[in-house]
């Protein structure tokens, strides 16, 4: 996987790790779509949800990740 820069400062923001990130894609508690059509999954580290999102035309290529609120 590779990161935007925007991507790897919501992990610094938010204390995820690329394993965490690796691991919400790989098996996932929600996943859609956003606006824009790129795909997006939901799951757990340390009991938070995380958002990640990945770009519809390079799926190995993370937009941004974010502490979701339920």
């Amino acid at each position: 996987m590779r990161f935007s820069r925007h991507a790897r400062n919501g992990m610094r923001l938010y204390r995820v790790t690329e394993r965490d990130v690796e691991g919400i894609v790989a098996n996932p508690a929600e996943t859609g779509q956003d606006e824009r059509g790129n795909d997006v999954f939901v799951g757990f580290v340390d009991g938070r949800r995380i958002r990640v999102v990945l770009a519809a035309d390079d799926p190995g290529f993370v937009i941004t990740v974010h502490e979701r609120r339920a």
